[in-house]
């Protein structure tokens, strides 16, 4: 390869996932987490640890581009295709895989399609629909009992063999326009995952990225927006995990104190190839202070509930340094009563019993604490609520802890599952 062509290639590279911090904090950070690497393989491709591209077929992509196919392996990652699909066709697998990916990508850019290389990334189901409404394996089912999907591929008739059937089965050859070339390329996609069959230890690679999700989301949450079925993700992890939510809690509530961004970059590398971030102190938040919490009192919630989530917060106010305004809400919700020392929320009595309401919380967010805004809203609930629009928040961060056992889809926020 020429080595012009690879720094430069590692150049934009590294300026791209720069971008993706910036813009996408989440999922920018999780670019990180992949070592850059350049090979001649004619696209890109990652084996779960390198995120790896082609000089040749950089030099061909502009920069939005390149940012997706970047994202575009990163997800192939956090939804863990490179260690699923065994025993399935390898060509409609890696189709079926793309079509989430791209869909999903496409829904976080707020676009209905994109070009890459001069290709149109594929990212509608064979039943017309996003492919980010369905996992892999739905997709894969689905491309194996329809004969053409919209704008996927389509069936090409053999004329001097059209006695041949088209209905494809697992055990039949594909049809042409999915053939692979002697070199293994897949020609229908802008990326090969050939490589992920070289995988050994894919237990070991799965929990890597639980891991790296994990730290992800700690460090930077949702704000930009994470699709349902990375939350949905994050989720999982964090319950099978059994993490500790008053760390979680304590690096929600430090996530406005350290600004990690690249401006300024770390000056310790100022003289590197490399840009790399910065940790910046915001000195006049230092302490979990000026929090509004709000502890769900309806009918659905139980007194062992109650007397557990109150509990929680005691032991938070001892580890996280916890401090602010609490209320109690079902249908309506109380005055924000301070609390600072561990005797404030002891005398506190609760009151409630009727229905949820979360739209109760943010209306008086806006009607009587507006604009002596808290830094912070915890959310005390089981969850079983219809919830406002996150623009009710009013920038405000809101941290939902649901209680065992509840309704842990919530459509905006950070979440944990206590």
């Amino acid at each position: 390869m020429d080595e012009m062509k690879v720094k430069n290639t590692v150049r934009r590279m590294t300026e791209e996932r720069a971008l993706l911090i910036k813009n996408n904090p989440f999922f920018g950070h999780l670019s990180m987490g992949l070592q850059l690497a350049c090979a001649p393989c004619k696209t890109a491709c990652t084996d779960g640890s390198r995120l790896i591209f082609d000089p040749a077929f950089a030099e061909k992509l502009s920069d939005q581009e390149l940012q997706f196919v970047i994202l575009h392996e990163v997800l192939h990652c956090v939804f863990r295709h490179c260690i699923r699909g065994k025993g399935l066709h390898s060509v409609l697998y890696n189709i079926a895989c793309d079509i989430v990916v791209n869909s999903t990508i496409l829904a976080m850019w707020g676009q209905e399609s994109m070009m890459i290389a001069g290709e149109k990334a594929m990212h509608l189901a064979p039943d017309g629909k996003e492919g980010r409404e369905y996992n892999a394996e739905e997709i894969y089912q689905m491309l194996i009992h329809q004969n053409h999907t919209n704008g996927i591929y389509q069936m090409q008739t053999d004329q001097n063999n059209a006695n041949k059937s088209s209905q494809m089965q697992t055990n039949q050859n594909p049809p042409a326009s999915m053939q692979t070339d002697n070199e293994g390329f897949e020609k229908s996609s802008f990326d090969r995952h050939d490589i992920w069959q070289g995988i050994c230890d894919k237990a070991q690679l799965q929990d890597n990225w639980n891991r790296k999700i994990q730290s992800a989301f700690r460090q930077c949450g949702d704000s930009t927006g994470m699709p349902q079925q990375v939350r949905t993700i994050v989720q999982d992890i964090a319950h099978r995990s059994g993490l500790n939510w008053k760390q979680l809690l304590h690096d929600f509530l430090q996530s406005d104190t350290y600004d990690y961004n690249f401006l300024p970059p770390d000056r310790r590398y100022a003289f590197s190839d490399f840009y790399l971030p910065a940790y910046n102190m915001d000195e006049e938040h230092q302490t979990a202070d000026d929090i509004w919490v709000c502890i769900d009192t309806s009918g659905s919630v139980t007194g062992e509930e109650l007397t557990c989530t109150m509990a929680e917060i005691l032991d938070a106010m001892r580890q996280a340094g916890l401090k602010g305004r609490i209320s109690f809400f079902d249908s309506n919700i109380t005055e924000p009563e301070p609390f600072e020392f561990e005797n404030d929320l002891k005398n506190l009595t609760a009151q409630g019993g009727g229905g949820t309401s979360f739209h109760i919380i943010f209306r008086y967010l806006k009607e009587k604490l507006y604009p002596d805004l808290p830094r912070a809203i915890l959310i005390f609930t089981d969850g079983y609520a219809r919830f406002p629009e996150q623009k009710e928040a009013l920038d405000v961060p809101v941290l939902w802890l649901i209680c065992k056992g509840g309704n842990a889809d919530v459509p905006w926020g950070q979440v944990i599952q206590l």
